[in-house]
This record gives structure tokens, C-alpha cells and sequence, in this order.
């Protein structure tokens, strides 16, 4: 953890920079050693300490290709924290492969200044610092702290129709019931999926496996016996709920491994987005308490192409 000392923090403006500074510190020693980095945020709280979150490895491949919604979509899995903060800034290297490429960063603080900032920069062999350039900085709209602001986790209601809305919420509101009680009374959870048909309809379904010599189901084949039987049944089918139980673990090994439910759901309207319900199991009363929800898009794979 990394405290901005006082003579740092005399405005916003300042504040914002030192923790933009710090951030792309660490971007560089990430690219020095491994020439590439997992998204990561860096936030400041009212004691002028700097803590860091990174995007758990399990969620790293479903950001889209878009560097400006992937960043943002990066700070929303922390914006649960925001209240007790007073600035934050993403990361993100696009990890296309390429040697000479874009970092961006955006910057928030709760004083109402937004940014998003780019820094190109040349990847070097190994041990070897990149070449960066200036930093290029454009003003934005706020996103965590946008007064009156639509909560981020509704980004996915554009252009879907109402009806469509309400069958999602009909899917989760299906889904997340059965799935905490399993929890709570198995404390654990096999993979379930939960479809609405053209009528409206809810219906369950679990896919049927034998398990191994360990007594065990291999959870990704259970997650693809559901999703080609949903693809077999498209044509009655208006939206589709895949939800399983995943462990959250940070790539660089640090941190907190969580648990938590992970809900795939796919619309006709072309809606593909994960939920991730991060939770905890009570070991006396067996309640299952859930924490902040991200949201995301993801490539769709029962209405995929």
C-alpha cells in the first residue's frame, strides 16, 4: 500500500496526479518484467492511502476489444468502494500483442474532475523499461461519481426493449433465489441454467453427468451440455441464464481469492453479460450474504454467430 504524502494532496487536481503517477509506476515495472499487465485500479482513500484492485484472471478474456469501455467497465468492478474514496484510476494495457501500443487510463475524483488519459509506449525485451510518451489527457463526463447518473451496472439496458429488460431480471430473479439456497444447504453449487420462452415462461434446467471415480462433475462440461441444449431450443426461447460457482482469484496472486456466483446471460435482442455475485457462507446459520455485483459484457454463445 502507498500513502501520497500531504505535500501532494493540496487540491484535486493534485491528488488526481499523484495517484495518475503512481498508477503508471507501476504500468512501467509490470511491462519491465512480464512486457505485459492484467487491468488494475488504483484508489485513494480520506487517509491519503492507495490501495489496488486487479481484475480477477477468471474475467480477464470476457472484457470487450473497446480500450475506452474496458477501462471503464475495469473501474466499475471497484465502484462499490467509491463512497469511502476519494479518487480512483484505472488501467489497462490492451495486451493486442503488439509493440508499440496504448495504455488507458481513466481518472476519477470525487470532486467532479474525469479524465481519460492515453500514453503510447513500445514494450522492450525483457527487463528493459518501454518507451512512453507524454501522457495525452481529455476531460470526460463523470462515471463514478456522476450526480443523478444512471447506477454503471444499467450500462446493458441500451437498446433493449422494455420487455426485454424485464425478462432479464426475470432470469436473475429466478436464478439468484435457487442458487443462495444451494449454497446455503450444500455450500456449494453445480452449474443450473434457467431460460423465459416466447410466452414469458420460466423454466429450470440441470444437465445430467456422471460423475468420477472421485465423486466428482466436471463443472465446464456441465456449463457446455447447457449452453449447446439451450442453442438446440433457440427458436422458442427469448433470453437464457447459465449460473455457476466460481472462485475469483487475482492474477498476481495477491489479495483475497472470493467466491462467488457467475451468472451468463444471453437475450435474442443481442444481450450478452456476466454477473458476478461475490458471497459468503455464514458457518453456523448458513446464510448466504452476497457482496457488491459486477456487471460486463461478454462474447454470447447460445446466440453466437
Amino acid at each position: 500500500m502507498t500513502q501520497i504524502p500531504s505535500e501532494a494532496r493540496t487540491s484535486p487536481e493534485s491528488e488526481l496526479a499523484a495517484v495518475v503517477a503512481e498508477a503508471l509506476k507501476l504500468a512501467d515495472a509490470q511491462l519491465v518484467i512480464n512486457k505485459s499487465f492484467a487491468p488494475f485500479v488504483f484508489m485513494l482513500d480520506t487517509d491519503g492511502s492507495v490501495h489496488r484492485g486487479e481484475v480477477p484472471k477468471e474475467i480477464q478474456g470476457t472484457m470487450p476489444p473497446d480500450p475506452l469501455l474496458s477501462v471503464k467497465l475495469t473501474i466499475d468492478l471497484f465502484s462499490g468502494h467509491a463512497e469511502n474514496l476519494l479518487a480512483m484510476v484505472a488501467v489497462l494495457d490492451p495486451q493486442a500483442g503488439k509493440n508499440e501500443d496504448t495504455l488507458h487510463l481513466w481518472a476519477e475524483h470525487r470532486s467532479g474532475i474525469s479524465q481519460i488519459i492515453r500514453v503510447d509506449f513500445t514494450r522492450k525485451k525483457f527487463l528493459k523499461h518501454p518507451t512512453m510518451s507524454d501522457p495525452r489527457v481529455e476531460a470526460q463526463q463523470p462515471y463514478v461519481w456522476a450526480d443523478g447518473a444512471a447506477p454503471a451496472e444499467e450500462w446493458w439496458h441500451e437498446g433493449l426493449s422494455e420487455q426485454a429488460i424485464q425478462d432479464v431480471f426475470d432470469l436473475v430473479g429466478a436464478a439468484v433465489p435457487f442458487g443462495q439456497d444451494q449454497l446455503g444447504k450444500n455450500g456449494s453449487l453445480a452449474p443450473y441454467g434457467v431460460t423465459t420462452d416466447l410466452t414469458g415462461e420460466i423454466a429450470h434446467h440441470m444437465s445430467y453427468q456422471e460423475p468420477t471415480e472421485d465423486d466428482e462433475v466436471d463443472s465446464e462440461e456441465s456449463l457446455q451440455l447447457l449452453t449447446d441444449g439451450f442453442r438446440q431450443g433457440i427458436q422458442s426461447l427469448r433470453g437464457t441464464c447459465v449460473i455457476s460457482d466460481v472462485r475469483l482469484t487475482p492474477s498476481n496472486g495477491e489479495g483475497v481469492a472470493l467466491d462467488a456466483l457467475r451468472l451468463h446471460i444471453e437475450h435474442t435482442e443481442g444481450l450478452s453479460m456476466l454477473l458476478l455475485k461475490p458471497y459468503e457462507i455464514d458457518e453456523q446459520s448458513r446464510t448466504v450474504a452476497f457482496g457488491e455485483t459486477a456487471v460486463m459484457p461478454t462474447p454470447a454463445r447460445v446466440w453466437s454467430a
